[in-house]
């Protein structure tokens, strides 16, 4: 704008100075209807310098009046939005607080405020879903839905939040399908197909999840645990076939330790004590196996505990001072009946350690023992623990 007006500024002087350079200021007659006007180029450079200098001060009247109007729409459309943002994290807050009804009704009048409508709703949904409200949460999750700027999102909070089985198998194929390599899509699609068991189709995306790291450890490992222990018991419960599913899996699954405990859950529930004893002294030999992953299983399910006896001495005389190594001698020792050993290495522990678990094995050791009274004085010791 102030570039066109300086160009009508220097128009308007050529026009002005340059018939009075010349001496001749030219006449200019304007007619109009029955009546003329007459006057000199200069007159008519200088009225025409004004009219365009009147328009252009129009102009920024205009554009002024209208800018001010914008700013203050910008405020208060401002406003609106603090405000709702303010409600979403007070609907938060009573979420966390486990006021759900609250939550839910705050982050409901939210969303129409908030930047992203669906989240307020999606939250909402979630609160009546605690509530076990499904109406109102099936009304809430169509209104995200409708408000959705980013299908995706809505479609990934829709299967965080559903408690349809079905539905959570069906939406997390089609998302798996249609973004194959996307993380989110990923961790999603996992988290529903564990909480609802489809432990078939989240075996499938493990491979996955393992390249991909974007998961914790543990719960990975839980994930990886339960679905090949869904994997060995469709097979049966014949040992043979068990043994036969297992081979046919690669060296890196059957040397990974969840795949592992998997194979040995499902012998031990089948009654297959020795095949699994045998199993979990080659999961020691390979270091894929620790005396924490065996301490869980219950002493009376081993058999012929012979080969995973002889591990677990190997690796007590590599670290004498690990108390679980003891421990676990203690539990074979107590399934062989060599009570004595049990509750020596047990104290042994005890020694290094004192804690619930340490104490139980004493316990149970000193049963075996038929010192029935330092028994339970040891049962109570770790009950003290536990407690404490």
């Amino acid at each position: 704008m102030i570039k066109a007006l300086f160009l009508i500024l220097i128009i308007a002087a050529g026009l002005i100075l340059g018939p009075l350079w010349s001496g001749d200021s030219g006449t200019l007659i304007l007619l109009l209807g029955n009546y003329s006007v007459e006057m000199t180029l200069v007159v008519a450079a200088i009225l025409l310098v004004l009219v365009l200098l009147l328009l252009w001060l129009l102009e920024a009247l205009v554009r002024k009046l209208f800018s001010g109007r914008k700013l203050t729409a910008n405020w208060f459309l401002r406003r609106r939005e603090q405000k709702a943002q303010q409600q979403f994290e007070t609907a938060l807050t009573e979420w966390l607080n486990k006021n759900y009804k609250l939550a839910a009704n705050a982050a409901e009048k939210a969303a129409p405020g908030l930047k992203r409508p669906q989240q307020g709703f999606l939250l909402a949904a979630a609160a009546w879903q605690a509530l076990n409200n499904h109406k109102e949460q099936q009304r809430l999750l169509s209104l995200a839905q409708s408000q959705a700027t980013d299908e995706l999102s809505v479609q990934l909070a829709t299967l965080e939040t559903t408690t349809d089985s079905k539905l959570a198998l069906q939406l997390s194929q089609r998302l798996l399908q249609a973004y194959p390599k996307q993380n989110n899509v990923l961790r999603t699609a996992a988290t529903a197909l564990y909480k609802h068991q489809h432990l078939q189709s989240l075996r499938e995306i493990l491979p996955a999840l393992h390249d991909r790291e974007i998961l914790p450890g543990a719960r990975l490992a839980e994930y990886t645990r339960a679905s090949y222990r869904a994997y060995f018991h469709g097979v049966g419960t014949n040992s043979d076939k068990l043994n036969d599913v297992w081979r046919s899996l690669s060296k890196k699954l059957r040397l990974t330790t969840p795949v592992r405990l998997a194979y040995l859950d499902t012998l031990i529930e089948r009654g297959f004590g020795a095949i699994a004893a045998k199993v979990a002294a080659r999961g020691i030999h390979h270091q894929v196996l620790t005396a924490s992953d065996l301490l869980p299983y219950d002493a009376r399910d081993w058999r012929q505990t012979a080969a995973l006896r002889d591990e677990i001495e190997k690796q007590i005389k590599a670290h004498p001072q690990h108390p679980n190594w003891l421990l676990l001698l203690a539990v074979v020792a107590i399934q062989e009946g060599d009570s004595m050993l049990a509750q020596r290495a047990a104290e042994k522990a005890i020694s290094i350690r004192p804690d619930h678990q340490a104490y139980r094995v004493l316990g149970e050791a000193l049963l075996a023992n038929q010192q029935k009274e330092s028994a339970l004085l040891a049962f109570q010791q770790a009950a003290n623990f536990k407690q404490g």
